[in-house]
């Protein structure tokens, strides 16, 4: 993979300066991070590979927190939050300590 993506840096025909940087960059980025986006080994490591579980739960943060009639301040929200993840990880027990 990386052999292929290092061709696509001397195109076998001439590129604007703007589009060779865009190619540039894209590679480079795609070289750096090509072990974060193994995906079968991260498939492999157990690792969730679809994004529903993240927006099933924004779905349920913001049905929990937009209910009708409820108004929040960042700063109301921001303790909410914490207090959710800390029931989710079942670290609550540090509320009461």
């Amino acid at each position: 993979m990386v052999q292929s993506l290092e061709q696509l840096l001397t195109p076998s025909e001439p590129r604007s300066a703007p589009s060779q940087k865009a190619v540039t960059r894209e590679v480079e980025y795609l070289v750096n991070h090509k072990d974060h986006i193994h995906y079968q080994a991260r498939e492999n490591e157990g690792a969730p590979m679809g994004s529903g579980a993240v927006e099933s739960l924004c779905r349920q943060l913001q049905n929990r927190f937009k209910s009708c009639g409820q108004f929040w301040s960042r700063q109301g929200l921001t303790h909410l939050l914490t207090i959710n993840v800390l029931f989710k990880n079942q670290s609550a027990r540090f509320l009461w300590n």
